[in-house]
């Protein structure tokens, strides 16, 4: 009879080195660029954190269930195969009111997601870990008074930052050499000092909604080269002097609605072009030309509904010009409640 003991033991190999724990196991397969030396801790020296793998073969962790500062700390420090983690999770939870200082251990971070919950103060160097790694810190929905804006400047990687619906009084002093995107709406800071963006110049977007701001410092966003967005809406604003917002070619959207503006200067918006403008829901009585010709004869669009407007003489130049009227919102309305764009132009031939 013929031998085939050699057949076996060749297919046994060959299953061995295909399955996890085999043989000659590997965590290389031909499709891999490298060894993955990414692992999870392990699940019990966790809990009630979760540690898993994302799409991206990068670890997230959530610590959404934990109880209290020591439980989180303590998590932190068990045995980590690896400490570089992509996300940090922990969403709505009432039971962590500090983050504190030491409470991640040595694992670093590109992505903080603490929201909804009951937390009140992060505490200096809470985040220092992931100085060279973070690039996204959303902290929404929150009850924080203190956070460290002082450790910025060591996060030559961030990109946004996110503290709405939170507590914190008084502007912030910032500094940071890469930060894009900054969300402060929804907090008591009671003010804008002209200084605000001096030391961000890479800002993008700028989110200030809701914090108590009753004027505006000529030349506030100066400087910022690429600024894209601004919303200043639901704040005390009554005026916009000029220099309200120094634009560039890159600014689309200059948010003002839900104020108590009733007078714009004509060099409120320098630079913009192409851009739009939303003064809705504020007090203003006339649309002058020679505040928002420009903004119109530049491709812009204007949003004032929802002002009291008197549709007199002053808006004769919108209702002679289609390309203008078509710029405005259509839904503006005057005093009386007429649409502009219903307004007959008879009625101003006189003007």
């Amino acid at each position: 009879m013929m031998d085939f003991s050699w057949l076996f033991w060749s297919l046994l190999l060959v299953l061995s080195v295909a399955r996890p724990g085999g043989v000659e196991a590997s965590n290389q397969s031909p499709q891999d660029d490298g060894p993955r030396d990414l692992a999870c801790p392990d699940a019990q020296d966790i809990f009630p954190c979760v540690c898993s793998l994302n799409s991206q073969n990068s670890m997230d962790m959530n610590c959404s269930e934990v109880t209290s500062e020591d439980e989180l700390a303590a998590v932190f420090q068990a045995n980590f195969p690896s400490t570089t983690f992509h996300r940090l999770t922990i969403f709505g939870n009432r039971q962590l009111r500090i983050l504190k200082s030491d409470a991640l251990g040595s694992a670093t971070f590109e992505e903080f997601w603490i929201t909804d919950g009951a937390l009140e103060l992060v505490e200096d160097n809470a985040l220092i870990g992931s100085s060279a790694t973070a690039v996204h810190m959303v902290f929404n929905f929150n009850n924080i008074v203190l956070f460290p804006f002082s450790d910025l400047h060591f996060f030559t990687s961030l990109k946004s930052l996110d503290l709405r619906h939170n507590f914190l009084a008084g502007f912030p002093v910032l500094v940071s050499p890469s930060l894009q995107t900054l969300y402060l709406s929804h907090n008591p800071l009671g003010g804008l000092p002209g200084s605000a963006f001096v030391n961000t110049p890479e800002l993008l977007d700028v989110h200030l909604s809701d914090v108590g701001i009753s004027g505006l410092v000529p030349g506030t966003f100066s400087g910022l080269r690429k600024l894209r967005n601004v919303g200043l809406g639901r704040n005390q604003l009554t005026h916009l002097p000029p220099s309200s917002v120094d634009c560039t070619p890159a600014t689309g959207m200059i948010d003002v609605g839900y104020n108590e503006i009733s007078s714009v200067s004509p060099d409120a918006f320098p630079g913009l072009v192409n851009g739009w403008v939303y003064i809705h829901h504020n007090h203003l009585r006339s649309l002058p030309e020679g505040t928002w010709r420009k903004l119109l004869e530049d491709g812009g669009y204007l949003d004032p509904y929802g002002n009291p407007l008197h549709c007199t003489c002053d808006i004769a130049w919108i209702l002679r010009n289609a390309t203008f009227l078509h710029e405005v919102d259509v839904y503006t309305t005057c005093a009386d409640g007429h649409r502009l764009v219903d307004l007959d132009l008879a009625g101003y031939e006189h003007c």
